[in-house]
C-alpha cells in the first residue's frame, strides 16, 4: 500500500509535467494555421547562400518547386506559392552580377506580381545575427511586411524587427532556435 502511494506521488508530477509539455507542443503545432500549395517558387531576396539551405529543407520534404534565386515576375507562371529567403550578401550579389539596387528592384517587381496573383508568400530568414546588417535589413524591410507567413531563426530577431513587422501587419510568425526546426513546419504548411 505504501509503495503504491509513493508511486502515485511520483507519477502525478510526471504526468502533470508531461501534459504541460504536450500542451506546449500542441500549442506550438496549433499556431501554424497557414497553408500553401505546390509547386512553390523558391527564390532569394538579397542573394545570400541561405536560399541553398532552404532548398535542402524543401527537397527533404519533397515539396514540388521551381528553384530560381534570381526569379523575375515572368517566372511565377504555374506556381501556387512563393518562398522568399531573405538575407543580403555582397558576395552573393557579386556572383549574380548585380548590385543591391538592382536586386531590390527585382524583388520589388516580384512582390508586386505575387500580390497581383494573390499567391501566398512565405518569408524566411535563417541567417541569424550573422546575416543581419544594413544590406540584409534593406531586404527584410522590403519583404517582411508583404509576407503571408514569416519563418525566422530567433537570434535574427533579437531586435524584434520581424516581431514588430508581424504584429503591425497581422502576419503569422514562427520563431525557431535551429534551422532544422523549420522542417516540420514546412511539411505542415505544404500538407506533407
Amino acid at each position: 500500500m505504501k509503495s503504491e502511494r509513493v508511486i502515485s506521488f511520483l507519477l502525478i508530477p510526471i504526468l502533470f509535467l508531461s501534459s504541460l509539455a504536450l500542451g506546449a507542443f500542441a500549442q506550438e503545432k496549433k499556431e501554424i494555421r497557414f497553408t500553401a500549395k505546390e509547386p512553390v517558387l523558391l527564390t532569394s531576396a538579397g542573394q545570400s547562400a541561405d536560399v541553398q539551405m532552404v532548398k535542402v529543407l524543401v527537397d527533404r520534404n519533397k515539396i514540388a518547386q521551381k528553384f530560381n534565386p534570381l526569379a523575375e515576375p515572368k517566372n511565377i507562371q504555374d506556381v501556387k506559392s512563393v518562398i522568399m529567403v531573405i538575407g543580403g550578401s555582397s558576395k552573393g550579389l557579386g556572383a549574380a552580377g548585380i548590385d543591391a539596387d538592382k536586386e531590390a528592384s527585382r524583388v520589388q517587381k516580384l512582390l508586386v506580381r505575387i500580390r497581383e496573383l494573390n499567391l501566398p508568400l512565405v518569408g524566411m530568414h535563417i541567417g541569424g545575427k550573422a546575416k543581419r546588417g544594413d544590406l540584409s535589413d534593406r531586404f527584410i524591410t522590403l519583404v517582411s511586411p508583404r509576407a503571408s507567413f514569416l519563418m525566422v531563426l530567433r537570434e535574427g530577431d533579437s531586435d524584434e524587427i520581424f516581431s514588430r513587422t508581424a504584429s503591425k501587419n497581422n502576419i503569422p510568425l514562427l520563431l525557431v532556435d535551429k534551422i532544422g526546426e523549420l522542417q516540420e513546419p514546412l511539411k505542415s504548411i505544404y500538407g506533407k
